[in-house]
């Protein structure tokens, strides 16, 4: 279950990052036709991308924080692996 829940919050952060990327693409994509050299529209085109996106970067962020902080404050390991027991050599 602790596996599951490290990989939704992974998953959470992941997308995050992909929508983050995508506002900037965005943002690109529309000033690419109107920059010149005296003038850049990259910053206007940047802040027309606006609220929308930015809510759903940062919601999704929280719910990965959230996910991964509450699997550490439950005593997962970080590498969320099982623990092995340790065989002695039956050789000694």
């Amino acid at each position: 279950m602790k596996q599951i829940k490290a990989f939704v919050g992974c998953f959470f952060i992941a997308v995050s990052a992909f929508l983050y990327a995508t506002k900037h693409i965005t943002a690109a994509i529309v000033s690419s036709n109107m920059n010149r050299p005296d003038v850049n529209y990259y910053e206007g085109a940047f802040k027309i991308v606006g609220f929308g996106i930015n809510f759903w970067i940062i919601a999704s962020l929280l719910v990965g924080a959230v996910t991964l902080i509450s699997l550490f404050t439950q005593g997962a390991p970080f590498p969320f692996k099982k623990k092995q027991p340790i065989k002695e050599n039956p050789h000694q």
